[in-house]
């Protein structure tokens, strides 16, 4: 087993000495104004993360280190993604919300009476303990939620778990109300319905790592999926007039994935205000992409993602 060796804690000018040992320019942005970068806007961490898309040298004096990066880059790839990063954490909350309301009338169409199901649902969460005793990992995320000023009094209103469903949506939270929705399918036998499901969780991956403040487009190149993409989203794409070459190559990267999941669901269900006003966001932050867009000429990961995503947001959300 290989020894572990912890990292030095460095200083911000030892940052800036580290990232030029590894060929990184201060050209664009000069050192002192890095080390200021790195003091009060950035930390290291993060800014190192982008340097992933980079290439580097095979072979030679110069193996190893970094071919025409320069600091001025991943400072710039780091406000787009935090600028990107806010509006998808909104555009992804919008879709929570929207599609409550689109099972809210999805029930009421199947004429349910809006107690039985969720008394179903969270009685098919009793989990039997090798002690004996039951547990509801449902009950459970309630209970949580008692003592908070946001939701007690929704649960003091409804005592011993009898909620009707307009309520229930309003407790649980995402993930738990993306599974509400898949029993639901599951006992309707709605394949329409599952396939939401499964779109509901890549605009749920996206939520979260937004809401974690994870960066997001450090890493655009092509890979392996953890999942297929939806049939409608990708017929969507098709539609935009994205090639199935550039589609295999970009579905590859599970980042791109659920953002293009998360804007075609948005587009499509979310109301024409929400929508135009959200757009209006998504313009602003493919100018900022393009603002330094020669930057990343010699970078196709970075160019094309960029040609990626302003694409679907100009079909998608068009500018009135």
């Amino acid at each position: 087993m290989d020894e572990f060796r912890p990292k030095p804690w460095l200083t911000p000018a030892q940052q800036v000495q580290h990232l030029e040992s590894e060929g990184i320019k201060f050209e664009l942005t000069s050192k002192d104004a890095a080390e200021r970068y790195l003091k009060a806007n950035n930390n290291f961490f993060r800014i190192n993360l982008f340097r992933k898309g980079f290439p580097k040298y095979a072979g030679g004096l110069n193996d190893g280190l970094f071919i025409d990066l320069d600091f001025g880059m991943l400072r710039d790839l780091a406000i787009i993604d935090y600028e990107f990063r806010q509006v998808l954490l909104s555009i992804s909350i919008d879709v929570e919300h929207f599609s409550k309301l689109q099972l809210l009338r999805y029930l009421e169409a199947h004429r349910e009476d809006g107690y039985s199901v969720v008394e179903k649902y969270i009685a098919s969460n009793n989990r039997k303990l090798e002690n004996g005793k039951t547990v509801n990992s449902v009950k459970s995320e309630i209970d949580r939620g008692a003592k908070g000023c946001y939701t007690n009094q929704i649960i003091a209103d409804y005592p011993g778990y009898r909620y009707p469903v307009w309520a229930f949506v309003e407790l649980i939270p995402f993930g738990t109300f993306n599974h509400f929705l898949l029993f639901i399918a599951n006992k309707d036998r709605d394949k329409k319905l599952k396939s939401r499901y499964y779109q509901l969780q890549s605009v749920k991956a996206l939520r979260n790592a937004c809401g974690h403040n994870n960066c997001i487009i450090d890493d655009l190149k092509g890979g392996t999926p953890s999942h297929e993409i939806s049939r409608n989203v990708k017929n969507a794409l098709r539609a935009v007039g994205y090639s199935d070459i550039t589609l295999s190559t970009k579905l590859s990267n599970d980042r791109i994935q659920q953002i293009a999941t998360t804007l075609y669901l948005h587009h499509l269900i979310a109301s024409p205000g929400v929508v135009a006003a959200k757009g209006v966001q998504l313009h602003q932050s493919v100018n900022r992409m393009y603002r330094n867009a020669h930057y990343y000429d010699k970078n196709d990961p970075v160019k094309s993602s960029f040609s990626f995503f302003k694409g679907m947001i100009d079909a998608w959300y068009p500018i009135a």
